[in-house]
């Protein structure tokens, strides 16, 4: 009888640790800002790695193989990258809804009315049995179009600020980063005519397979850095509105640290 080679493996046997330690959810709900730059970062180094070391022609120019290859990897990094930038919305969030108690003039009735009243899953409870969860974070889940940075504006306007989360510019880029990642994960990285022309920086771009420069990694990584620290900072302007003159030090010290801005490459916030 021939011999028998090693049974197979399941698709969830091949889950390993993390190279480098992985971003928790608790990271996206401490300091949700720094959390997501510390896996844009992550993601930029191994991609450099890739970039620096993958074989060149003498002229310098990346073999066929070579610029292929950094071509796959830039759309996975966007993919991951714009993963990891929703779950820093979700954690911003689920961030300032567990702070909204000490907002003077905001009720739960009041909140519930602007976000539409959100269903929340008994099933999505359920998972947290005899955890520690958040109820802004349940909250958070419970709320579609995080992919939209328009209804997200809207979204952090339920609690009373006057401010825009995010800027014009930021909406534009963001619009296009999402349509991206949609046609990566939906379309098999193809950029087909009708959602090209959802986007109007998109609409002659489309029925085209979606690659990148191979300094679109660099590009994108310094861009996040911008946004987030400068949406961050008018998030705090707009909370700070919303508490009380003679607030508590104890309370500021808490909102400063969950909306502190600090990344391994610190230079790309100046």
């Amino acid at each position: 009888m021939p011999k028998r080679g090693a049974p197979q493996k399941k698709v969830e046997d091949y889950l390993v640790p993390p190279a480098a330690k992985a971003t928790s959810l608790d990271d996206y709900m401490s300091t949700p800002a720094s959390a997501f730059l510390r896996s844009v970062c992550e993601a930029f180094d191994a991609f450099e790695l890739c970039r620096n070391r993958f074989v060149k022609k003498k002229n310098g120019q990346y073999n066929k193989d070579s610029d292929d290859s950094l071509r796959y990897i830039g759309i996975a990094v966007l993919a991951t990258t714009m993963g990891h930038f929703e779950t820093y919305q979700k954690g911003l969030f689920a961030g300032v809804f567990e702070r909204s108690r000490h907002f003077v003039q905001m009720t739960p009735l009041a909140i519930s009315k602007k976000l539409n009243n959100p269903s929340l899953s008994l099933e999505r409870l359920c998972a947290y049995r005899g955890a520690q969860a958040p109820v802004g974070l349940s909250v958070a889940d419970a709320l579609p179009s995080w992919h939209d940075p328009d209804a997200v504006n809207s979204r952090f306007k339920a609690f009373g600020m006057k401010m825009d989360f995010f800027s014009n510019d930021d909406v534009a880029t963001l619009r296009v980063l999402w349509q991206l990642r949609h046609s990566i994960v939906h379309t098999g990285a193809w950029l087909t005519k009708p959602d090209a022309q959802k986007v109007p920086a998109l609409k002659e771009k489309g029925d085209e397979g979606v690659a990148f420069d191979h300094m679109f990694v660099n590009a994108l990584s310094r861009r996040f850095h911008k946004v987030v620290k400068e949406a961050n900072r008018r998030l705090e302007a707009g909370v700070r509105s919303l508490l009380a003159p003679d607030v508590d030090a104890e309370i500021l010290d808490d909102l400063k640290h969950f909306l502190s801005v600090e990344s391994p490459k610190s230079n790309w916030l100046s």
